[in-house]
């Protein structure tokens, strides 16, 4: 899905205001949950799923339903979800609190007047009250900032004071504080932190608040797993018909093999394409056209 604002730093280029984007995808709920089925019985027992999106995920029109159908699963132990929190309000929050464990809230600034030129059209009081409802619900709420450089370095101090204040982090951490980073296809704000920097700056906040700042995977109980084999190999060539728009422009989209590829062509959907696969990271398919 989607997205409903058009923050100045979005990493994926998302909302109204986006030059890369052509196409959003809302993935059928039956779809997804058979295939989140084969996955966690091939990862085993006590798996966390995390909800996220190139946008927001409070979107997707059945996501009511498919926290229901994953929490039937018995593999899955945590279920958590990104979201901005400006489509959260009471009536959803009770619903969610049924399936969800916890949600990571982005939260960047508490000043009005700089929430509207990061995000666009926003209503920091509404994001506020939700996080404090989640805070006071069944679910964990863990505030998860970007530190933007020169936009909210004095805001840091004081969205760590407001997670503490409200009660995040019951069980998890209450804050994951992310670092700026400037992608390919991203939004791009002037200035950005050393990975050394930014860990000095969290290390020094750790020892004013009495709070780990600078997370690991082990703060979240994960485990290594064996990863699902991928069916494609970089430098593979293959052919395969176009059958969407891709989510960019420029991109298309083929399916081999029952997965997927994303193909960098201008040929038209319905058309055969070659092409050579450049990148089978993580089970993202990428490939160019073969010229």
């Amino acid at each position: 899905t989607g997205c409903n604002l058009s923050c100045i730093f979005c990493s994926v280029d998302e909302g109204r205001a986006s030059r890369t984007r052509k196409t959003d995808f809302i993935v059928d709920p039956d779809y997804m949950i058979e295939n989140l089925r084969k996955i966690v019985k091939y990862k085993g027992s006590g798996i966390e799923i995390h909800l996220d999106a190139q946008g927001e995920p409070t979107l997707y029109p059945y996501l009511e339903r498919l926290v229901e159908e994953l929490r039937r699963i018995k593999e899955i132990k945590i279920i958590s979800m990104q979201t901005n929190g400006t489509l959260l309000d009471d009536e959803r929050i009770s619903c969610l609190e049924k399936y969800v464990t916890r949600i990571n809230l982005s939260l960047n600034t508490l000043d009005e007047k700089l929430a509207k030129r990061l995000h666009g059209r926003y209503s920091l009081k509404s994001v506020l009250d939700a996080a404090e409802m989640i805070a006071n619900s069944k679910m964990d709420l863990l505030i998860a900032p970007v530190w933007l450089p020169g936009y909210n370095d004095k805001d840091i101090p004081r969205i760590i004071e407001f997670a503490l204040d409200i009660g995040a982090g019951k069980k998890f951490p209450p804050l994951g504080i992310q670092k700026y980073i400037r992608y390919r296809f991203g939004r791009k704000i002037a200035k950005t932190m050393s990975f050394n920097e930014f860990y000095s700056k969290l290390s020094e906040l750790e020892k004013e608040y009495g709070i780990k700042l600078i997370l690991s995977p082990e703060d979240f109980g994960m485990t290594r797993r064996p990863k699902l084999p991928t069916p494609f190999k970089v430098g593979e060539i293959l052919k395969a018909k176009i059958v969407a728009d891709g989510r960019m422009l420029g991109e298309k989209i083929c399916v081999k093999k029952d997965r997927s590829i994303a193909v960098l062509t201008n040929r038209r959907i319905g058309e055969f394409v070659e092409f050579k696969v450049v990148r089978v990271k993580d089970g993202i398919i990428v490939a160019v056209e073969k010229k």
